[in-house]
C-alpha cells in the first residue's frame, strides 16, 4: 500500500469539487458532507492525516532473535544481527524508513532484561528501572516480547517478571504480544518443515503456545487463522494481545506475517497505516480492501435510504470514486484520479482520461445498472459492494470482472437495508 498523504488530499479536493458542481439544493449537499462523506472518509482522514511512526519496544533474553524478529517484521536489514555475542548491550532507538511507501517506524531494541534474576525470581532494581526508564522515554505503542523454545519451557519466570512489571509500572505498560521465535530449534537435522509438516515439530509448537496460555492466565482464546491454532492465539483480555510462533532468521520466514497482522490490529488508529503500508504482505492489504469495500457499502445503504431526497447517483458516484482509489492504493498504486480511470478503462467505461470529476462520476454509472435517482438502500450499497469487489480483482488480481456481474451477489449481502421508492 502506498498512500501519499498530499495525494489523498487532493483526491478530497477532487470529491468536494463533485459535490459542489452536483446539480442538488445546499441543504442536501450539507447532508452529503455530514452524512455521506464525512463517515466515509471520517476514519481515513484520521489514518492519513494524524499518521505517525508507530513505536514498538522489543524485549527479551538476549539470544531470543529481538533483532531478527525487527529485521523480518521491517523485510529488510534494519536491526544490527548477532551470532554469538549480544549485540545490544543498551535500548536503542531504529528509526526505520520507508521512503517508496510514505512510512516509517520506530522500534526500540532493549537489551537481555531477564539475565540477572535470580533463582528465586526476584526482579533486580536495575532491570525495572531500565525497563521503566525506557517507557517513559519512548512510550511505545506496543511490546513485543521475544523468547524462544528454550525460554518457555524453562519455567514461568520470565512471563511473572512481566507480570510483576505490570504492576510496577501501571499504565506506562502497553499491551504486550508474546513472539516464541526459533520455532526450529528442536526440529531434528534434515526433519520436514515447516512446522505444518513436521507432526513432532507441531506438536512442540503447539505444547508450547498452550503453555504460554495457561502461564499467562488467558482461559479465552481464540486460533488467529481459523482452524490453523498452530499459528498462533489472540487473547481476550486486552493487557495480552496474544502469542505467535515464528522462524525469523532468515528467508523463507515462517509465520511473521501472522505477527504482523496481530501488531497491525491492535496499534493505535493513527500508527496503523504506516505500520501496515511498509509491509509488502498481500493478505494485510486484502484485509484492509475488503474492510473499506464493506464500510463504503454499509455508507452507501445510508443514502440509498435516506429520507432526503438527493440526486444518489451522484452522490453515490463520488463514494465509488474514492473506494476505487483506496483500493488500488491498497495494492501499491497511487492514490490519484489516474488510477480510477484506469480502472474503468479496464472494466469497459471508454473515453476516461482526462476527464473532470463531474465526468468521472457520470461516467460511473455505467460501471452497474441502477436505474433512476431514488434508488434503494440496498441497491446503493450492492452497486457499491460490486464495484469494490471489482475493483480488488483488477488491481490484486489483475482481472477484469465488470462490477455488473457482481451485482446480484452484493444486492443479497444487504437485502437488508432500508429502502425507500423511487
Amino acid at each position: 500500500m502506498a498512500v501519499d498523504p498530499e495525494k489523498f488530499k487532493a483526491l478530497r479536493e477532487k470529491l468536494d469539487e463533485l459535490v459542489e458542481v452536483s446539480p442538488i439544493r445546499e441543504k442536501n449537499r450539507e447532508f452529503v458532507v455530514n452524512n455521506v462523506l464525512g463517515p466515509a472518509f471520517g476514519e481515513m482522514d484520521e489514518l492519513i492525516d494524524d499518521s505517525r511512526p508507530p513505536r514498538l519496544y522489543v524485549f527479551g533474553r538476549s539470544g531470543a532473535g529481538k533483532s531478527s524478529v525487527i529485521n523480518a517484521l521491517a523485510n529488510k536489514q534494519a536491526a544490527e544481527v548477532g551470532a554469538v555475542e549480544p549485540t545490544t548491550v543498551d535500548s536503542e532507538l531504529y528509526h526505520i524508513s520507508f521512503p517508496d511507501r510514505h512510512a516509517s517506524w520506530d522500534v526500540v531494541d532493549s537489551r537481555g532484561l531477564f539475565e540477572s534474576v535470580t533463582p528465586d525470581g526476584e526482579i533486580p532494581a536495575d532491570t525495572v528501572s531500565l525497563m521503566k526508564r525506557d517507557l517513559e522515554e519512548y512510550r511505545p505503542d506496543m511490546l513485543v516480547h521475544v523468547m524462544t523454545p528454550d525460554h518457555v519451557r524453562a519455567g514461568k519466570q520470565d512471563f511473572e517478571t512481566v507480570e510483576r512489571l505490570r504492576e510496577e509500572l501501571g499504565t506506562l505498560f502497553p499491551p504486550v504480544v508474546y513472539c516464541l521465535n526459533k520455532v526450529d530449534t528442536h526440529a531434528s537435522p534434515g526433519a520436514a518443515w515447516p512446522p505444518e509438516e513436521n507432526p513432532s515439530l507441531a506438536g512442540d509448537v503447539k505444547t508450547n503456545l498452550e503453555f504460554v496460555s495457561q502461564v499467562l492466565d488467558e482461559p479465552e482464546k481464540t486460533a488467529f487463522w481459523e482452524n490453523q491454532p498452530l499459528r498462533g492465539y489472540e487473547f481476550d483480555s486486552g493487557e495480552n494481545v496474544g502469542v505467535v510462533p515464528t522462524y525469523a532468521k532468515e528467508k523463507p520466514y515462517w509465520n511473521v506475517e501472522t505477527l504482523s497482522w496481530l501488531i497491525g490490529d491492535f496499534l493505535p488508529i493513527d500508527a496503523r497505516l504506516q505500520f501496515n503500508q511498509a509491509q509488502r504482505r498481500e493478505r494485510l492489504m486484502r484485509k484492509m480492501s475488503r474492510s473499506t469495500t464493506n464500510r463504503f457499502s454499509s455508507i452507501a445503504a445510508g443514502v440509498g435510504g435516506a429520507p432526503t431526497p438527493v440526486a444518489d447517483i451522484v452522490v453515490l458516484s463520488s463514494l465509488q470514486a474514492g473506494l476505487v482509489a483506496l483500493i488500488g492504493s491498497y495494492s501499491c498504486r497511487d492514490l490519484e484520479w489516474a488510477t480510477v480511470q484506469d480502472y474503468m478503462s479496464a472494466v469497459g467505461v471508454s473515453a476516461v482520461g482526462g476527464l473532470g470529476a463531474r465526468e468521472v462520476a457520470r461516467s460511473l454509472v455505467q460501471l452497474a445498472p441502477v436505474g433512476g435517482q431514488a434508488i434503494s438502500g440496498a441497491v446503493a450499497a450492492g452497486t457499491t459492494w460490486a464495484i469494490g469487489r471489482s475493483a480488488e480483482e483488477y488491481f490484486f488480481n489483475d482481472n477484469v470482472v465488470k462490477p455488473s456481474g457482481l451485482l446480484e451477489k452484493g444486492k443479497a449481502r444487504f437485502r437488508g437495508a432500508s429502502s425507500r421508492s423511487g
